[in-house]
């Protein structure tokens, strides 16, 4: 057996939920498998610190996509977000139902919309903005400040980015 074979050959999980031993296979190993986990854990996450605030990890995305860049297209926004337009389009009603966020056609293409916050929303985002540090927080606390930005600089580099 390789070195990389073994990587794949796990031994059974003795901390299963249920108390019972819990085979992964090779999926403790699979980055696409621990990725998604980790977006749920900071789903988990998200939610505890925004309790009680009305508003989704992506709708919260696409505010700062907003306060950032007003005017952005929707197409742009769920191109930056990787998200299905009808996804996004989903996920923004209530924020545009709220006054939040105003649609306005794009002058030389009346078929696309473009956001900006309204002034309320613009407050309202201000306000809600600093806690995003708190679910960083929480959700990175097991890293080192060193770990942290490793990893940052790891899925940039995943993704196709890099840091600005």
């Amino acid at each position: 057996m390789t070195g990389k074979d073994r990587r794949f050959a796990r031994a059974p999980d003795p901390l299963a939920k249920n108390g019972s031993t819990l085979d992964r296979g090779c999926l403790d190993d699979l980055v696409g498998h621990l990725l998604r986990h980790a977006f749920l854990r900071g789903h988990q996450v998200f939610a505890n610190v925004f309790d009680g605030d009305d508003i989704t990890p992506l709708q919260f995305m696409a505010l700062e996509l907003v306060s950032c860049n007003p005017g952005i297209t929707h197409r742009d926004m769920a191109s930056a977000l990787s998200c299905a337009p009808s996804v996004l389009t989903t996920a923004l009603k209530p924020v545009v139902a709220a006054g939040a966020l105003v649609r306005d056609a794009v002058d030389t293409d009346r078929r696309r919309t473009a956001y900006r916050l309204s002034a309320s929303g613009a407050e309202r985002f201000a306000r809600l903005r600093p806690k995003i540090g708190l679910a960083e927080a929480d959700l990175l606390s097991a890293l080192t400040c060193q770990e942290q930005e490793l990893l940052r600089d790891i899925l940039l580099r995943i993704v196709g980015r890099q840091r600005l």
